[in-house]
């Protein structure tokens, strides 16, 4: 039993926006950068976020699931820092017929490693100066 709750917290862990840093009264609107030195107004980095999805999620839903976690936590603009694309692998064991020696002993026994692909967005969440 144990292991079925961690194996769906590592499920649910996937999709989710990791924020690290201050929190402010929410905000209404959040302005989009891509370079720091595109911001004009006196501000202070107040965060960082990373948002790790499948790389089949929509770049419009992926930008707007940010946009709304930026404004829950005060933000009145983000910068998007990074965003790449990755793989990630996932191990699964079974004595399955298999051909070939990457399955294991006479192709029989042994592990198989499946991957998938994903993006990785990482941003920087200001708050303006008045």
């Amino acid at each position: 039993m144990p292991y079925l709750i961690v194996f769906a917290f590592l499920l649910s862990a996937c999709n989710r926006v990791i924020y690290y840093g201050r929190t402010y009264p929410p905000t209404t609107d959040v302005e989009i950068y891509f370079r720091e030195s595109d911001v004009k107004q006196p501000h202070e980095i107040m965060g960082k976020v990373v948002y790790e999805v499948t790389a089949k999620k929509r770049s419009e839903k992926v930008q707007d699931k940010l946009l709304r976690k930026s404004k829950k936590h005060g933000a009145d603009a983000i910068i998007f820092d990074d965003i790449s694309l990755t793989r990630t692998g996932s191990n699964t064991s079974g004595g399955g017929g298999g051909v070939g020696l990457k399955r294991g002993f006479l192709g029989i026994f042994g592990a198989r490693t499946r991957y998938a692909k994903g993006q990785q967005i990482k941003g920087t969440l200001l708050k303006y100066q008045k």
